[in-house]
């Protein structure tokens, strides 16, 4: 259990479930099943990314050992019930394997690109354990936009080399709305992590938004951050599903407003606490933005 929770088992879940609902409510309606990566090829390249994003949390919680120790947390596991030389050979274990799995799918699929864009990806993650996260809104800037890219990288691999069909276009829209709600509602989770874990921050000169601009000022901006993705849901909804109620009804219960109640629970947040509480809500909310691809099933 303690290595499923040191690699975000629940989030590798939440992964691989969207790049599923990717490919059989947008990909495989409309270009059909023998126009898309095999069934096999496509499990390889997902789970190939899952094994560096679970090497991303090993790395970075073996990085955050001491200020996670400040800050009292209590699901700190490396350095308790995993050694941290342990934490690291697993870290290299994970990513190595999912590079290589993921240039042989790559090489398969003759678009090595796509094993050139994981490495990367797998480096980015090693530096913004070691360095960027410390650097005043960088880490959280590319821990958001990685997870747009993780949103986008499959399926664009998919749709580019066939845009010349017309329903193509529609979904690179879509596409690229599911992410920018990933950016933004993973940019939500940083900062919301960062006012957690303001004390432990301060004392170890680690420069986050909360540390620099204050308590104040970084609610309101998670406040219009919350805000702008509301209303992009609320002309989502609308302009796709303005006749079809479920969807709707889906939208402003399970979406829009638990935006809002975020947008008040930021406000009112005074302890720990509160911010695991509000972690927990957009964790919610990201869970409930990955069920609503059901709906262009």
């Amino acid at each position: 259990m303690k290595y499923l929770k040191l690699i975000r088992f629940q989030n590798l879940v939440a992964m691989a479930l969207i790049q599923y609902l990717l490919r059989y409510s947008l990909l495989i309606p409309a270009y059909g099943k023998t126009n898309v990566l095999g069934d096999l090829q496509f499990a390889l390249l997902v789970f190939s990314i899952l094994l560096i994003a679970a090497g991303g949390y090993v790395i970075n919680d073996y990085f955050d050992t001491q200020v996670d120790a400040e800050n009292q947390n209590e699901d700190v596991i490396v350095g308790r019930s995993i050694k941290r030389r342990v934490a690291l050979k697993l870290h290299l274990f994970l990513t190595t394997t999912g590079v290589f799995l993921g240039f042989y799918i790559a090489y398969k699929v003759n678009y090595l690109i796509l094993g050139g864009i994981m490495a990367i990806g797998a480096y980015m993650l090693w530096d913004y354990s070691l360095r960027l996260k410390r650097l005043l809104f960088v880490g959280n800037f590319i821990v958001a936009k990685l997870s747009a890219i993780f949103v986008l990288s499959v399926s664009a691999f998919e749709i580019l080399p066939k845009y010349h069909i017309e329903s193509s276009r529609h979904i690179l829209i879509i596409l690229c709305i599911y992410a920018t709600f990933a950016f933004i509602c993973s940019l939500m989770h940083e900062i919301i992590k960062d006012l957690k874990t303001v004390e432990g921050d301060k004392k170890f000169k680690i420069r986050t938004l909360p540390t620099v601009w204050g308590l104040n000022k970084t609610k309101e901006f998670v406040k219009w951050l919350s805000v702008l993705t509301a209303f992009m849901v609320i002309i989502v909804a609308i302009y796709e599903f303005k006749t079809q109620i479920p969807a709707l009804a889906y939208a402003l219960i399970l979406l829009i407003s638990p935006l809002f109640l975020l947008n008040v629970w930021i406000y009112k947040a005074q302890k720990v606490l509160d911010y695991e509480r509000i972690s927990k809500l957009n964790k919610f909310i990201i869970f409930a933005g990955i069920i609503s691809l059901y709906f262009f099933i």
